[in-house]
């Protein structure tokens, strides 16, 4: 399944108050592996779990000069001015972020692709 992008933050945070979720999302780059690494082998197939898509909007957001989108406050921002607003200089990074667009978690990188999975898994339990 392909992972949609997060173009209005604004309207992703108002559909996760009124369903009871949080926000996970993905930073990435284009030409990033470990970024296609995250994007194949974890974030993909979370999207197609219940055990997830019950308790999480997942999109994704490529960071880029000229692409655009809504922020939570329902401002117009470059992807790269996202980025900077949450001290995002490493990728792939995710942000899980609760139904109010407040930060919960920022998990940078991946430190080991054999527990990556099960490290996110922990995280994301503290917040449900």
């Amino acid at each position: 399944m392909r992972i949609p992008a997060a173009k209005k933050l604004f309207q992703t945070k108002q559909q996760a108050k009124k369903d009871n979720k949080n926000i996970l999302l993905l930073t990435h780059l284009e030409d990033c592996s470990w970024c296609y690494f995250v994007i194949n082998e974890v974030i993909a197939p979370m999207t197609e779990l219940r055990e997830y898509t019950d308790k999480l909007i997942i999109a994704q957001i490529e960071i880029h000069a000229g692409l655009s989108m809504v922020d939570f406050d329902g401002v117009q921002i470059e992807n790269n001015d996202f980025a900077d607003k949450y001290d995002i200089d490493f990728y792939p990074t995710l942000l899980l972020f609760d139904a109010e667009g407040m930060l919960l978690e920022k998990i940078v990188g991946v430190a080991s692709e054999d527990t990556y999975w099960t490290d996110l898994d922990k995280k994301l339990e503290k917040h449900y």
